[in-house]
């Protein structure tokens, strides 16, 4: 009865951590700021991005010049478009589709839209975000009209990706054999990075507590 009692309290006790990095919400220019979460625990990236009302916006992440194939979020106001640069020409819808837009609203004369997608879309044109990462290289531009077209300002930049841990959850674990007389396995949620776990005794007295970290 004991060690079933022991084990209990472990349940009661354990927190799991989900780690998660972010660049905060960033000034890119004097009418467009940004910011992106990556969540390494449910593997989803959140853009957060504010610009004019009346004209569409983008942004491109992990280089630093539109050469090559960067991928490119845009909005026209209306949508929402997962793109990929063409040196010197509008950039082109992907054909996977993999941003979701969760809102669009405007406030004044900002509009500011959120919208989610997976780090790793599996698409060879996105960019694959890491929660690790403590850098990332974007490239931004606003344009003159809710149609697409040549900018009217850009810029690039590197934005500093802040790692922390969010707040504590109690998330589903597995745990053998139970009741144990010497070793026990824990099996933590992929995408776990730390774990506080603390044993008490039958009458409730802490016997162990112990971090975990992967």
């Amino acid at each position: 009865m004991k060690k079933t009692l022991l084990f209990i309290f472990l349940i009661a006790a354990s927190h799991l951590f989900a780690q998660t990095s972010s660049t905060g919400m960033q000034t890119l220019l004097s009418n467009l700021s940004a910011e992106i979460e990556v969540n390494g625990t449910n593997n989803t990236t959140t853009l957060t991005i504010s610009g004019p009302s009346n004209v569409w916006f983008g942004i491109g992440f992990g280089a630093q010049s539109m050469a090559g194939d960067v991928d490119i979020f845009m909005t026209d106001g209306n949508t929402i478009r997962d793109a990929f640069s063409i040196a010197k020409n509008v950039p082109p819808a992907d054909a996977q589709q993999d941003w979701v837009l969760v809102s669009n609203n405007v406030s004044g004369s900002t509009r500011t839209i959120v919208a989610n997608r997976p780090n790793d879309t599996g698409d060879a044109k996105d960019f694959v975000f890491s929660s690790s990462a403590t850098t990332l290289p974007i490239i931004y531009a606003v344009g003159s009209s809710t149609t697409y077209a040549q900018h009217t300002n850009r810029g690039i930049t590197i934005l500093g990706l802040t790692l922390g841990i969010s707040e504590a959850k109690r998330l589903d674990f597995e745990m053998s054999p139970n009741p144990a007389s010497e070793e026990i396995t824990i099996q933590l949620p992929v995408g776990s990075n730390d774990a506080s776990i603390e044993f008490y005794d039958y009458i409730g007295r802490l016997a162990l507590s112990k971090k975990i970290t992967f």
